[in-house]
């Protein structure tokens, strides 16, 4: 049986991300690419200000596109696998803003498997295919002689 949890930090008070449609604000706009410029589709994009947290994510060809109310917020890309960047952008009234993203690999890798731990998981189901095998074949030669 395998389970999964999910664990959240912070406080009730905390408010969660939203999105928002209308009244008085502007726009952040922009794109969010890799080192070799191709395009993150699904990047989530968080804009925070003292009063608000936004999310959006990025549709086809990385860009992507928020409304927020008038503020000064740190606007963060987020890709798993790669750096997060962030940048500051101050939203006027009708304002455009144009945050463009490029991002990293981290300097750190991504665990994977050791070789030898997968050549142990095929021992293993190898093993065991072995015995089911070897245990079903005792069993039908018992009915048969029964």
């Amino acid at each position: 049986m395998l389970i999964i949890a999910l664990v959240g930090k912070g406080s009730a008070a905390a408010q969660s991300p939203q999105q928002y449609y209308g009244g008085p604000g502007g726009e952040i706009t922009g794109y969010v690419i890799g080192v070799d410029n191709a395009p993150f589709d699904w990047a989530l994009i968080y804009a925070k200000s003292e009063a608000h947290t936004f999310q959006t994510f990025s549709g086809m060809n990385g860009v992507y596109q928020m409304r927020v109310p008038v503020g000064l917020y740190n606007v963060t890309a987020n890709v798993p696998g790669f750096r997060a960047n962030s940048a500051r952008v101050n939203v006027t009234l009708n304002s455009s803003n144009t945050v463009n993203f490029q991002l990293q690999r981290p300097d750190v890798p991504v665990p994977e498997f050791h070789p030898d731990i997968v050549f142990l998981v095929m021992a293993l189901i190898l093993t065991m295919t072995l015995i089911i095998r070897k245990h079903s074949s005792k069993s039908s030669c018992k009915t048969l002689l029964v």
